[in-house]
C-alpha cells in the first residue's frame, strides 16, 4: 500500500502509527485546500502582506518572495505559512475577481467559462454545427432577439458599398429571396426561382430615396384596365385638350417627340415649351405614343411651328431660306400594326370598283380566282402593286372580321391579258399562295361569296396636318389646322378620312425637308443648324361637323365632310370643305 492517494495525493494513516491524528489532520487540510477549489486572483506576482488563514492564489508566471519558484501552483494560507499544491491536469478552480472558471491544461491554466470566456470565439452551435463561413449557426423552431429595456436593431455590416449586406430567405439550401444592399448602398429586394437567377422586384435609391420597380408591378388596378403602365396628375393634364401627351411641352421634357427633337423652354407660342429640330432632312420622324381615336368623328388637327431666320444672302431662291415642312398621320388598327395603303386600296377601271366576291372556292395552289365580276379590274397598268389580289376575310386578335381592310394582300399574281372580262376568270401566274389562305379552314379555302377585289396602293403618305408648308415670314409662330373624319370605304385612299380598320393614329413629320446637304429640288443648303420649331400639336374633336356618305360616282364609298368657319366681321358660321390652314399667332 502507497503512502499517499493517487489523484490529491492525500496522505494514508498507516499501520500500527503513531499519533494518526497527524496524518489525518494534513489529509483533512489538503481536502479544505483543494476541494470545492476558489481563488482570490490568478494574476498576483507578490504574496499579499496580511494574508488571512485559508486564502488561496493560483500563481502566474514571475511570481517573487516566499512564492518564488512555485509559478502555476496552488498556495494557500494555512497556520501563518504558505502551503503550496502542484496542480494536476483537469483541476478546476473559480477565479473571484474575473468571475471565471480556469482549468489546468497540463501545462498552464486557462479560461473555461463565465461572461469573457464567450468573447472572440470561433465557431457557435447551437443544435447544429457551425462551420467557416456560417461561423453562428441555429437549428430551431423560431429565433428570438427581444429589447434589453427599449428598443432593439439588428445590424448587418459590411466593409464597402461593393460587397454585400442583405437577408437571404432559401429553400432547400437554394436561395429564392434576398433584401438588402447588394453590391451598392442602395435597398435592393429580388426573387429568384432557381438560386441562380435573380429578379430585382424593388429597389430604393439610397441618395434620393426615390423607389423603382424594375420588373414592374401588377395587381395596382384591376386586370379589366389592360397591362398599360400607370401614369400621374401630370401625365393626364398634359394630354388636354386634344388627346396629344405632353403637346405644348407641359411635363418639362421632349417625351412624346421624335428623338431628333430637343425640348425648349425659351421658345414658344405663349405655351410652356416647344420642340426644335436642327439641319438636315433626315426622314420621317413619328410621336412616340399611339393616340387612341373614333373613326366616325371628325377631328380638328391643330399644331404650331416656326421658322428662324438664317444669315446670307439667299435671294437666288424663290422661297429664300425657307424649307419646306411636312406633317401628317400614320394609322393603326386595334392590335396597333400600321395600316397601310396597300390593306384597304382597290383598284378601279375607268372609275369602276373591283370590289366583288368569289364565284367558286378558291384555295391555296389553285391558279385561276373565279369571281363574281372583273369588270372593274385592271387589263392596262403594268404596276406590280396594281396586278394583285386582296381578300377581305382578315381577322385581327380581338377576332373581328374587317370589310374593308385586310392585311391579306399580294402583289403580281397575274400579269396583263390575263382577266377575261367575258368569263370572270382571273388566271394567276403563279400558285394561289398559303400565305392569303384562309385561316379558318384546315385546307386554307375560301369560300363562294368570300369579298376581294383587285389590289392598288400609292406611295403617297397621308400629310393630313399640312403638306407642301412654307411659312409665311420667318422668326414667326403660325398655326396650322386641318381636318379629318369618317371611314373611307372607297378603296381610293381619300385624304379626309380615316383607312377602314383605324383605331390610332400617330402624329410625324418630315421636318426641314428641302434642306439637304449640297441643296435639293431649287432649296439652299442652309445648313447643318437651321432650326424650325414645333409645338401644341392637337387631335381634337370637331363637333360642329357634318358627313354624308359618296353614294355612286369613282369616290363612292367616302365620306364628304363639312367643317365650320367663322367669319369674324359678320359673327356668323358656315360649313365649308376642310383646306389647310395656317395663321400668324
Amino acid at each position: 500500500m502507497t503512502d499517499n492517494s493517487a489523484n490529491l495525493n492525500l496522505p494514508y494513516i498507516q499501520q500500527s502509527q503513531a499519533q494518526k491524528h497527524v496524518t489525518h489532520n494534513e489529509a483533512i487540510r489538503k481536502l479544505d485546500s483543494l476541494v470545492q477549489l476558489s481563488v482570490i486572483t490568478a494574476d498576483q506576482t507578490t504574496p499579499p502582506g496580511a494574508p488571512e488563514d485559508g486564502d488561496r492564489y493560483l500563481l502566474p508566471a514571475g511570481v517573487t518572495g516566499v512564492w518564488a519558484g512555485h509559478a502555476t501552483e496552488l498556495a494557500t494560507y494555512e497556520d501563518n505559512l504558505w502551503i503550496f499544491y502542484p496542480p494536476r491536469k483537469g483541476w478546476l478552480a473559480w477565479v473571484e475577481d474575473q468571475d471565471l472558471h480556469f482549468s489546468f491544461n497540463g501545462t498552464d491554466w486557462v479560461t473555461t467559462g463565465g461572461s469573457s470566456a464567450y468573447q472572440n470565439l470561433d465557431f457557435v452551435g447551437i443544435q447544429a454545427t457551425a462551420d467557416t463561413t456560417n461561423r453562428l449557426t441555429v437549428a430551431a423552431e423560431a429565433t428570438l432577439l427581444t429589447h434589453g429595456g427599449a428598443g432593439h436593431q439588428v445590424k448587418i455590416n459590411k466593409a464597402a458599398d461593393t460587397d454585400t449586406a442583405s437577408l437571404l430567405f432559401q429553400t432547400n439550401w437554394s436561395g429564392r429571396a434576398e433584401m438588402g444592399t447588394t453590391g451598392d448602398d442602395n435597398f435592393h429586394i429580388k426573387v429568384s426561382d432557381d438560386g441562380s437567377t435573380y429578379h430585382e422586384s424593388m429597389v430604393a435609391d439610397g441618395t434620393t430615396g426615390k423607389v423603382s420597380f424594375p420588373s414592374g408591378v401588377e395587381g395596382l388596378v384591376p386586370t379589366e384596365f389592360g397591362d398599360a403602365p400607370l401614369v400621374n396628375t401630370a401625365y393626364i393634364a398634359s394630354q388636354r385638350p386634344g388627346l396629344v401627351t405632353n403637346a405644348t411641352g407641359l411635363l418639362g421634357s421632349s417625351y412624346n417627340y421624335p428623338a431628333s427633337f430637343t425640348f425648349d423652354a425659351s421658345t414658344s407660342p405663349d405655351l410652356p415649351a416647344s420642340f426644335r429640330f436642327d439641319g438636315y432632312y433626315g426622314g420621317k420622324v413619328f410621336m412616340d405614343e399611339p393616340i387612341p381615336i373614333d373613326p366616325n368623328l371628325v377631328y380638328r388637327l391643330e399644331s404650331y411651328l416656326k421658322q428662324e431666320s438664317q444669315p446670307g444672302d439667299w435671294s437666288a431662291y424663290t422661297n429664300g431660306e425657307k424649307h419646306r415642312q411636312y406633317m401628317g398621320l400614320a394609322f393603326y388598327d386595334a392590335d396597333e400594326l400600321e395600316i397601310q395603303n396597300k390593306h384597304h386600296m382597290r383598284h378601279r377601271h375607268g372609275g369602276t370598283d373591283s370590289l366583288t366576291t368569289l364565284a367558286a372556292p378558291l384555295t391555296p395552289g389553285d391558279t385561276a380566282v373565279q369571281v363574281v365580276d372583273t369588270s372593274g379590274w385592271n387589263e392596262t397598268d403594268s404596276n406590280v402593286d396594281e396586278r394583285g389580289l386582296i381578300i377581305f376575310g382578315y381577322q385581327g386578335s380581338n377576332g373581328r372580321r374587317h370589310d374593308f381592310y385586310s392585311r391579306l394582300v399580294e402583289y403580281d399574281l397575274f400579269d396583263l391579258g390575263q382577266v377575261n372580262k367575258t368569263t370572270h376568270v382571273v388566271t394567276l401566274n403563279q400558285a394561289f399562295p398559303v400565305s392569303l389562305g384562309n385561316p379558318d379552314d384546315p385546307n386554307g379555302t375560301w369560300p363562294a361569296g368570300t369579298p376581294l377585289a383587285n389590289c392598288s396602293s400609292t406611295g403617297a403618305l397621308r400629310y393630313t396636318f399640312y403638306t407642301v408648308l412654307y411659312v409665311p415670314e420667318l422668326d414667326k409662330w403660325y398655326r396650322t389646322a386641318n381636318h379629318i373624319g369618317g371611314v373611307d370605304r372607297s378603296g381610293t385612299n381619300d385624304k379626309e378620312n380615316f383607312p377602314p380598320g383605324t383605331s390610332y393614329v400617330r402624329p410625324f413629320w418630315l421636318p426641314n425637308f428641302t434642306n439637304r446637304s449640297g441643296g435639293y429640288a431649287g432649296h439652299p443648303d442652309t445648313g447643318a443648324g437651321h432650326s424650325v420649331w414645333f409645338t401644341g400639336v392637337s387631335v381634337r374633336r370637331e363637333t360642329l361637323s357634318a358627313q354624308e356618305r359618296v353614294l355612286s360616282g369613282s369616290t363612292s364609298g367616302k365620306i364628304d365632310i363639312r367643317v365650320p368657319s367663322t367669319n369674324f366681321a359678320t359673327g356668323s358660321v358656315s360649313l365649308i370643305n376642310p383646306n389647310q390652314e395656317i395663321t400668324e399667332t
